[in-house]
């Protein structure tokens, strides 16, 4: 009724895995495939601090647990020019990148 595994099985199992996500992967995008990787990402996340800099000053400071601070691109690839995130205080920020300052929190 119930069928064993041993150790080649479940290595071929895991091998023929690798393959067919190489496989996967390699038929993609760039882009495409920087758009799974960053799924994957938002699952492990980090947690931040942001703070937003105006005239040398911390105008406004968001905490991110768990989280992922990210950059958008157009159509060309081209960056965006802004940070954009989901923060504990607020819920979604969109911060220009050239003021803001990240900061990796050790917890």
């Amino acid at each position: 009724m119930f069928k064993r595994f041993n150790s080649f099985n479940m290595g071929r199992t895991v091998g023929l895995s690798l393959v067919a996500a190489t496989i996967f992967l390699t038929g993609c995008t760039e882009e495409s495939r920087n758009k799974i990787f960053r799924q994957a990402d938002n699952v492990l996340g980090g947690n931040y601090r942001i703070s937003y800099i105006d005239q040398g000053s911390v105008v406004k400071t968001w905490t991110i647990r768990d989280g992922k601070v990210t950059s958008g691109k157009d159509d060309k690839g081209q960056v965006l020019g802004y940070y954009y995130f989901w923060s504990q205080e607020t819920g979604y920020v969109q911060t220009p990148i050239e003021r803001t300052i990240i900061e990796e929190l050790k917890l």
